[in-house]
Order: C-alpha cells, then sequence, then structure tokens
C-alpha cells in the first residue's frame, strides 16, 4: 500500500507562521545560550597570559607557590575546581588549566592582575577593546519565495500544470 503524500508530489512550503514562530524562538534563545560564558576569555587570550605569567610554560613549577602556564596558586586551584583534573595546575593540560581560571576569572581578574593588561584579559572576561556588538539579539527577517506557475493550493484552487499551448 502507498503512502497518501505520494512520491511525485510537489513539496509545500511551510506556512509562515511555522516559519515566523521558528525564527522568534531561536531570536529569543541566543541570548539565553550566551550568558553561560559570559565571562569567558578565548584561547589566544590565555595564551597571552600564560606568555606574560610563565614564559608560555603550562608545566611550569618553579617553587614559588604558582603553579601551571596561568600561575595558579593550589588554594585557586582547588577552590575552583582544579583537584578534578590533577593535584595541581603544573600537571595539568592548557585547557584544564583554562577550565579553572574560566571560573577564577568569573570573580575578576585580579589573579592576574600584572599580566590581564598587558594580555587583555578584561575583568568580565572579554579582552579589552574589542566591540562586544549589540546587547539585543539581531532580529531575523524571513524572504518572501517568489511565485511560481504552480498553485501551492493554499486559496482552495487545484494544482495546474502550465499551459503548454503554442502561440497563435
Amino acid at each position: 500500500m502507498r503512502s497518501g503524500n505520494g512520491r511525485h508530489r510537489r513539496p509545500r512550503q511551510a506556512p509562515a507562521i511555522v516559519v515566523a514562530a521558528g525564527v522568534t524562538g531561536s531570536a529569543m534563545a541566543l541570548p539565553l545560550l550566551a550568558t553561560g560564558s559570559a565571562s569567558a576569555a578565548d584561547a589566544a587570550t590565555w595564551d597571552r597570559v600564560a606568555e606574560c605569567e610563565s614564559g608560555g610554560q603550562w608545566s611550569a613549577n618553579s617553587g614559588n607557590g604558582m603553579y601551571g602556564g596561568l600561575q595558579i596558586t593550589q588554594a585557586d586551584w582547588e577552590r575552583h575546581g582544579g583537584l578534578a583534573y590533577a593535584p595541581s595546575p603544573d600537571l595539568a593540560s592548557r585547557a584544564q588549566q583554562i577550565a579553572v581560571a574560566e571560573k577564577a576569572l568569573a570573580k575578576g581578574s585580579d589573579a592576574w592582575a600584572t599580566c590581564a593588561p598587558i594580555a587583555g584579559l578584561a575583568n568580565d572576561g572579554k579582552p579589552t577593546g574589542v566591540d562586544p556588538g549589540p546587547a539585543t539579539a539581531p532580529t531575523t527577517s524571513v524572504a518572501p519565495v517568489p511565485e511560481s506557475n504552480w498553485n501551492s493550493g493554499a486559496s482552495g484552487a487545484s494544482m495546474a500544470a502550465p499551459s503548454t499551448a503554442a502561440p497563435s
């Protein structure tokens, strides 16, 4: 038995209300997604901090109580969940050190008071001198679909093939 849709039927355009609802829902969800990483700095910024703090040595342990590329104290490492990765920052990977540093950065960039301004690490985690853009999500418009010779059936008319009669 064959399905009711048929293989050779022309696909129908989604109703405008469905498209509008999808666009509106997306516009509302985008700002919510962005709030989860409000204090995050990009990887290049963290690399600049590490270059300033430890000469870019992610396994640095110079005996001064600061460890790893970002020179995190053992107390800060433990306070911000670093023990889930390694016993101390110098034994953790670059990505793990950055993950812990992101949590510390949520409270401010004071842990990197000297290197934060040099590296462009701001208190809010965004590199300084960067325009964050508008505070609201941009609106998206839906372009109209051009009419064709085929009637979609939306007005109640039946589907008819375009005329193929030769001009007289």
